[in-house]
């Protein structure tokens, strides 16, 4: 859990990156994310954003009753996997100064840090950037994903984190995630 704590601590440094505007954002969550429903589309941002969650990971976003709407964690028992969806409000700047503004902090954070993908994507019709990292989070090397898209006036931050052991089926995972991704305009 306490790992799972740090990751999420990460994430919402990142997010803090993106320079809110201190206006409303819109719940991401919906749906309860029981395993039976992991094969069907979790719904973000009103409906408006849906994908499938990577397989072994369970919605932990109720876990804390004063958790942010904005936000929605989905984790393994173990906390060793997990996927972190945040929005929050679009800032004035371009997606590809903000993926490279967070691979900058990253950077600052760990000396170490590895890029092993750097680029725009395309999920169903819609733009995004894809930041993938070999990170060090609580002492441990992880391999991290992460992905910025706009929907409106909001930021979509997507972020896979897996043990970098399990490298290959993180990015199967990825893959998977980004193919599954539905975004209505």
């Amino acid at each position: 859990m306490q790992k799972l704590v740090k990751i999420v601590g990460v994430c919402l440094f990142a997010a803090s990156l993106m320079a809110c505007d201190g206006s409303k954002d819109q719940p991401v969550a919906t749906g309860s994310g029981t395993s039976a429903e992991q094969s069907d589309q979790t719904s973000v941002l009103g409906g408006k954003v849906s994908f499938t969650v990577p397989d072994g990971l369970q919605d932990q976003s109720g876990k804390s009753a004063t958790q942010a709407t904005n936000m929605a964690v989905y984790a393994d028992n173990a906390a060793q996997k997990m996927l972190i969806v945040i929005s929050s409000s679009m800032p004035d700047d371009t997606l590809e100064n903000l993926i490279t503004r967070m691979e900058a902090q990253q950077k600052m954070r760990d000396a170490e840090l590895v890029i092993i993908k750097k680029e725009e994507v395309t999920a169903d019709g819609q733009k995004l950037q894809r930041l993938d990292t070999a990170i060090r989070i609580d002492g441990k090397k992880n391999y991290s994903s992460t992905l910025l898209g706009q929907i409106d006036k909001q930021l979509l931050t997507m972020q896979l984190t897996y043990p970098i052991e399990q490298q290959e089926e993180a990015e199967k995972a990825i893959n998977q995630f980004i193919s599954s991704l539905k975004i209505k305009p």
